[in-house]
């Protein structure tokens, strides 16, 4: 039987690159390379031994939010999420700053919620979506907590301020 001449040069190809790829006839292989001794203390890698002693990855939250959880869509949480009474269940669109008082601890703020009953507020008093920053003279500062994905910061700052009557 004939080949190509194309053929027969491959598969001479081939039949070389095998035979100088193997060890020669009666050679034994070398020994691989050994450790140290255990007395120096010193581990070095032995090459082509796999390092099967790494962890395992897991991940921890730490506050952060589930990465696989949409943040278009309202969890059912969220939606029978119940206001506690008083001043911690009040949004901060439902007070309205009616006067504040200035002691010497500082500005108190006297508010009224949307129950129509008043509540005298501190610095880092908390409502339902928001805490108390800044208390002025003739202001109030929130800093209201969004649930807004496309916004840059998960919070804003609201100041209500007092509505001054001009005198007649």
């Amino acid at each position: 039987m004939k080949l190509p001449c194309s053929s027969a040069g491959t598969i001479l190809a081939a039949a070389s690159l095998l035979v100088l790829a193997s060890p020669a006839l009666g050679q034994e292989p070398a020994p691989p390379p050994t450790t140290p001794p255990a007395e120096t203390g010193i581990a070095v890698p032995v090459p082509g031994e796999q390092d099967t002693s790494a962890p395992a990855y897991t991940y921890e939250v730490r506050g952060r939010r589930d990465p696989f959880r949409s943040l278009l869509l309202r969890t059912q949480d969220d939606k029978d999420r119940q206001r506690p009474p008083g001043i911690a269940g009040m949004l901060v669109e439902e007070l309205e700053l009616q006067g504040t008082i200035r002691t010497r601890q500082g500005w108190i703020a006297m508010m009224r919620g949307g129950d129509n009953r008043s509540y005298l507020l501190r610095k880092g008093t908390t409502v339902f979506d928001g805490e108390v920053m800044e208390i002025g003279p003739t202001e109030i500062v929130f800093r209201q907590n969004v649930n807004d994905p496309t916004s840059p910061k998960p919070f804003r700052d609201v100041v209500k301020a007092l509505a001054l009557q001009a005198k007649p």
